[in-house]
């Protein structure tokens, strides 16, 4: 009894154990549904890149209220005590009569509240602040970069991945074509129809198609790992990718480079941070420059103060003064320190003009050559036409007249070759269009809405 007991009482604890590990460990090879738009919307939630750059602009938002703290009256407390081990002493004569006088006690405590507040930083604090508020609106302009360009690199994971499953489809569909060849052939010879040229032809074939199928699904493989790093999705999971083949959701209306240079310099983000990066290191020179400019300070002091040679600080009176100066501080020589940030400050802002516009210069040519590139996908995808099924027919044909003994094996051999090509060409015409697409919009500075 006390044995079946036992068992029971081991098959609950087993079962109980095996119920709170399931429940607490996270599901493993979760499988995605994926379409454009979601992993678009992964990898602005996932990516590291891209969070990065979202941090910076918080970052910059704190440096506006640290500039600002420079014009903010300043409160600062303290407390100092002072211990005495042999008090200074002085000796006085009097007539015949010498006294000695002590100066100071065995101890002292001094506690105060500061209040400064500056009155002129020489242009100091508010040339600090329109730097920060330019670091902002950089650091916008940053995000936004990212932005574009983290979706352009989805675009090119996930239509890369897709390419690579159609070619790994398509070299599967051709071996599996070769295969069927070769048992045809192989009957086609036992009947003394077909000659052992033929034969040897067809086997050769499927030997050779084999490494390609290999190939194609190690690249998708690949393919795949790239996109999941890309949108933050752990390499155990699996993906399903959706995706329709309609090449007109990336068709646009002929444009004019000449006229699309205005959009350009308002929309790219590039020109917009070269220029608050000039527009910043030109109040840097304000912001140097006073350093030749004096500064006034207000300041009050609130003082307690005790001294006492023995017993408890807390019994002690406590002598109060109050106490306001104003400050004013002159530079007169500090080694040619401002003289040289000045100076450096000088050459950074002509750099930066310099910068901004061979920005612009590279932002024109970038987008005439991604027109051109667009514009010659397009063409090679309207090429392509109904090649896939006249290449499909031609093998249909070819087959038929391989075994009425009216065509050859080579026939066959060249029209699936044909099919293969016709299909890898329309799998990466499409590619080229979408990704194509996506660089252009990007030239333009537009935000690239996701596709369905």
């Amino acid at each position: 009894m006390i044995k079946i007991m036992k068992k029971n009482f081991s098959g609950i604890a087993l079962v109980t154990m095996t119920s709170v590990l399931c429940l607490i460990t996270p599901a493993i090879g979760e499988s995605y549904s994926l379409d454009l738009s979601t992993s678009i919307n992964l990898a602005l939630e996932n990516n590291e890149s891209y969070l990065i750059a979202k941090k910076e602009l918080e970052r910059a938002k704190s440096q506006i209220v640290e500039a600002a703290a420079g014009a903010m009256p300043q409160i600062t407390g303290g407390l100092t005590y002072l211990r005495n081990w042999k008090v200074p002493t002085g000796v006085f004569q009097f007539g015949d009569e010498i006294v000695t006088v002590k100066f100071g006690t065995d101890n002292s405590y001094t506690a105060d509240l500061t209040l400064t507040q500056p009155l002129y930083s020489g242009g100091r604090t508010i040339a600090a602040i329109k730097i920060a508020r330019l670091y902002r609106k950089l650091s916008r302009e940053i995000v936004r970069q990212a932005s574009q360009d983290l979706k352009v690199e989805v675009y090119n994971a996930f239509f890369g991945a897709i390419l690579a499953r159609e070619i790994r489809r398509v070299s599967s569909q051709s071996l599996e074509l070769a295969r069927e060849n070769l048992e045809v052939v192989e009957k086609m010879y036992e009947q003394g129809v077909a000659s052992e040229y033929d034969l040897l032809r067809a086997r050769v074939e499927v030997a050779n198609l084999q490494p390609t199928v290999t190939r194609a699904e190690t690249d998708f493989e690949v393919a795949t790992s790239a996109l999941k790093n890309l949108l933050g999705i752990g390499p155990e999971n699996e993906l399903e990718l959706k995706v329709e083949f309609d090449s007109t959701q990336f068709i646009i209306p002929p444009i004019d480079i000449s006229g699309f240079e205005d959009e350009l310099i308002l929309n790219r983000p590039e020109v917009k941070i070269s220029t608050y990066t000039s527009e910043g290191r030109k109040k840097a020179i304000s912001l140097y420059t006073a350093g030749y400019k004096p500064s006034l300070n207000f300041r009050t002091t609130l003082q307690y103060q005790t001294q006492f040679d023995e017993g408890n600080v807390f019994e002690r009176r406590w002598d109060r003064s109050l106490s306001s100066t104003l400050e004013l501080n002159i530079p007169i020589f500090d080694s040619w320190k401002t003289p040289s940030r000045v100076k450096q400050a000088r050459i950074d802002y002509t750099q930066s003009e310099l910068q901004k516009e061979a920005i612009r210069k590279a932002m024109i040519l970038d987008l005439e050559q991604s027109y051109g590139k667009y514009l010659e996908a397009r063409v090679n995808l309207s090429a392509q036409g109904n090649a896939v099924e006249l290449a499909r027919r031609g093998l249909e044909i070819a087959n038929v007249r391989f075994e009425n003994g009216v065509g050859t094996q080579l026939e066959v051999s060249d029209a699936r070759l044909q099919l293969q090509l016709a299909e890898i060409n329309n799998a990466t015409a499409f590619y080229d269009l979408a990704v194509g697409y996506a660089k252009l919009m990007r030239a333009l500075g537009r935000d690239l809405e996701p596709i369905r």
